[in-house]
């Protein structure tokens, strides 16, 4: 779809405002002479949109079967014609023209929020993933599935303090665990990934590898090896042999069974499609071919899915005709930067893809950095697997298994609250009941050795979080830090809304400084309640449930919001303690 220009602007605003009323010879003749059926307006709606809204089914039916239109196509704010049409006879047209109800459907991004270069695996009926985690401990999620729609966090690759503070402790925001990936062979959990240290590092790029008999771990302690690249995958083929694959392009190289030797010298197999950034290489075999999937274009909207294919493992390997077979060309799409997938087989023989994505705020702005999508791989008749018809990535789609789907009450599970590079445990904990303690570590947060915060990532672009905030009874010293809520991209962007002995403030900081600060005479006797709300880029600073400030254009917290080291991640929201006390916190809400 496209945003319609100033030339077409007059006949689209005709043709909308004449399919709000349902008016059908009106916008069949507007189609015939004037309206392009690709443009729709600012927020994303498409005609049928509009026509939906205008309740004449003769229209609508025309748009779909004449001018071919999709009901499930999504506006700026994720809403199909489908969704509109609910509750109406539409809904039924739709779903006979669709294939599936509302209530059989799942939405993209499956997995919202900070989930960024998926691997996936399925080991019987269950489908485990898993996500760069960067230099958040604990590191690198695990999350299981049964229906590839809603998925649990089950564990965390990495979960020993001491050993995350000797290899993260020092990194810049935005290094750490990379594209991790997820493998299982002869009753074992494979999970490598690169660790990608600071560029004064004698190896700026190492890989690890670790291994549980058990998908949610505990895991081994992790196997470094010193190879310079990005994005490993594992393979193992038929005759037992194991390879790790690895950027640029698909390289590989032969390594032992538990992952801890390499055999062979990296040897590159397909240096990929556009020649364009390839990395993220996965391998699958199937009927006889070796398939090589790569991530090119870079992971901005140039982001696509190519495969290859061989006879023999170390190729050459036969680019697809249909390559890219994922990728977004529809510039006012809701989803954008469709890359990085790999591919699972389901238990009856059919194939999906889980790859990245993002959505933008003002087609600008990507605050809660790269999501997960997930669709139908089709098989060609010639042989070669294609994502979602090539239609780029779906926005409603039926769900994989609609005889046995049962929607749970909460889409994902909460996952633990995490901290920068390590933690203390001694400082920084949770309680059986929720309760979130930490005694500050003397660090304000733009500091490298600050880890006196717990965070969570951002789950949308609207939500609400609330804290309630007190001093432990035991905690008898004077109260001399600034505490409360932050909202925290890494050490060089975030907010703090939080309060001294004396004052309640927000503040926010960039590159180097803090750069705007609001404040107010208070009086800390203990307890108090934190509320910010968000819609966007606005922000809204309650305490005690009246509304002190409200910030818009809150762009600093987004992956654009400053050019300095690497911006992957997304908004993350939490609690913090700039100084030495111990403070106690209850979320009430997370809405």
């Amino acid at each position: 779809m496209n945003l319609y220009t100033s030339k077409t602007e007059a006949a689209a605003k005709r043709a909308f405002e004449a399919a709000e009323r349902g008016e059908y010879e009106a916008v069949v003749h507007l189609i015939d002479y004037s309206f392009n059926t690709e443009d729709c307006d600012e927020n994303g709606n498409s005609l049928l949109h509009y026509a939906v809204k205008g309740k004449n089914q003769k229209l609508v039916e025309y748009l779909v079967e004449r001018c071919n239109m999709d009901p499930t196509w999504a506006n700026q704010s994720m809403c199909t014609p489908y969704d509109l049409a609910a509750g109406t006879p539409m809904e039924e047209y739709f779903k006979s023209i669709c294939g599936f109800s509302l209530e059989e459907s799942y939405r993209n991004p499956v997995l919202r929020g900070m989930h960024p270069d998926p691997s996936i695996v399925r080991v019987g009926e269950d489908y485990y993933m898993v996500h760069s985690s960067f230099l958040f401990f604990p590191c690198i999620p695990i999350s299981h599935s049964r229906d590839l729609i809603h998925w649990k966090t089950i564990g965390y690759a990495v979960t020993d303090e001491i050993w995350a503070k000797e290899f993260l402790g020092d990194l810049e925001g935005g290094r750490g665990f990379w594209a991790p990936d997820i493998s299982f062979s002869n009753g074992t959990f494979y999970i490598c990934a690169t660790l990608r240290n600071n560029d004064d590092a004698p190896y700026i790029q190492t890989q690890m590898v670790t291994s549980s008999i058990q998908p949610e771990g505990p895991y081994e302690t992790p196997f470094i090896h010193n190879l310079l690249g990005i994005d490993p995958s594992l393979f193992t083929d038929e005759d037992g042999k194991r390879y790790m694959l690895i950027n640029r392009g698909a390289r590989m190289v032969e390594i032992s069974q538990d992952g801890k030797q390499l055999l062979s010298q990296p040897e590159l197999i397909w240096y990929g499609h556009s020649g364009h950034a390839p990395e993220g290489p996965h391998l699958i075999k199937k009927d006889g071919y070796y398939y090589c999937f790569l991530a090119e274009g870079g992971t901005g909207k140039g982001h696509m899915i190519t495969v290859a294919r061989s006879r023999r493992l170390y190729g050459p390997y036969e680019n697809c005709p249909y390559n890219p077979i994922m990728h977004q060309r529809d510039e006012m799409g809701a989803i954008q930067c469709c890359g990085h997938g790999k591919p699972v087989e389901t238990p009856d023989g059919r194939w999906f893809m889980v790859y990245l994505s993002s959505r933008f705020i003002n087609g600008t702005w990507g605050m809660l950095g790269r999501e997960t999508c997930l669709d139908e791989i089709t098989w060609t008749a010639d042989g070669w697997p294609v994502v979602n018809k090539r239609k780029g990535p779906s926005y409603l789609e039926r769900v994989p298994f609609p005889e046995t789907y049962e929607k749970p009450a909460a889409v994902n599970t909460k996952e633990v609250w995490l901290s920068p590079r390590t933690r203390d445990r001694k400082r920084v904990w949770t309680g059986e009941d929720g309760t979130l303690w930490i005694r500050g570590d003397g660090f304000d947060l733009c500091s490298r050795k600050c880890n006196s915060m717990l965070l969570k990532f951002q789950p949308d672009f609207c939500f609400s979080a609330e804290f309630e905030m007190w001093i432990p009874e035991e905690e008898q010293e004077e109260f001399t830090s600034d505490a409360g809520v932050t909202l925290y991209y890494d050490e060089n962007t975030y907010i703090k809304f939080g309060v001294t002995k004396n004052l309640i403030f927000v503040t926010e900081y960039v590159d180097n400084a803090y750069v705007r600060t609001e404040k107010n005479d208070f009086s800390f006797e203990g307890r108090v309640l934190f509320r910010v709300e968000t819609d966007g880029l606005n922000r809204t600073f309650l305490l005690n449930n009246k509304i002190l400030w409200r910030w818009t254009d809150v762009t600093s917290i987004c992956s654009e919001g400053l050019t300095k080291g690497k911006r992957f991640t997304g908004a993350a929201y939490g609690v913090y303690v700039n100084g030495s006390n111990l403070l106690c916190w209850r979320q009430h809400s997370e809405i």
